[in-house]
């Protein structure tokens, strides 16, 4: 009873440390990704001074640039761009746009001026079981004061 523990049993122990730092580190750098994302974007809508749109629509010069810094990035593409409108984003106005990336620009009115509310997603696939996941990722603008 010297040896109770096996090779085997020390191999599986290592192996699933090796696959479980693995989906870590996937993990931590789409958040990131995710997040370089969000913060270009936020960063757009700050340079054009909040004035990005006409009526419920993104302007095309903006939605231009931010779509020339999500392909520099290489953030995913995605067809399937439907943005929420119920839950915190029900006072805010939806800003459509025409762009195959998937991210959302809500517009929100307050007494002392505009903000901006940005969302865009994680995006991870786990290849063995075909399981594909999306998490967003929120961010705000400074407030815009209309005088």
């Amino acid at each position: 009873m010297r040896e109770a523990i096996g090779n085997s049993f020390v191999l599986n122990f290592i192996i699933t440390f090796v696959i479980l730092f693995i989906l870590i580190f996937v993990g931590t750098t789409t958040y990131t990704k995710a997040f370089k994302v969000k913060n270009k974007i936020v960063d757009t809508i700050e340079n054009y001074d909040g004035k990005i749109a006409t009526g419920n629509r993104l302007n095309s010069s903006v939605s231009d640039e931010i779509n020339e810094k999500l392909g520099q990035i290489g953030y995913r593409i995605d067809p399937s761009s439907e943005c929420k409108t119920d839950g915190r984003f029900s006072n805010g106005t939806l800003l459509s746009k025409t762009s195959d990336y998937r991210y959302c620009v809500y517009k929100f009115s307050t007494t002392k001026g505009n903000y901006y509310g940005v969302v865009a997603y994680i995006y991870m696939e786990i290849p063995v079981i075909g399981a594909k996941l999306e998490f967003p990722v929120y961010g705000e603008t400074k407030i815009f004061f209309e005088l």
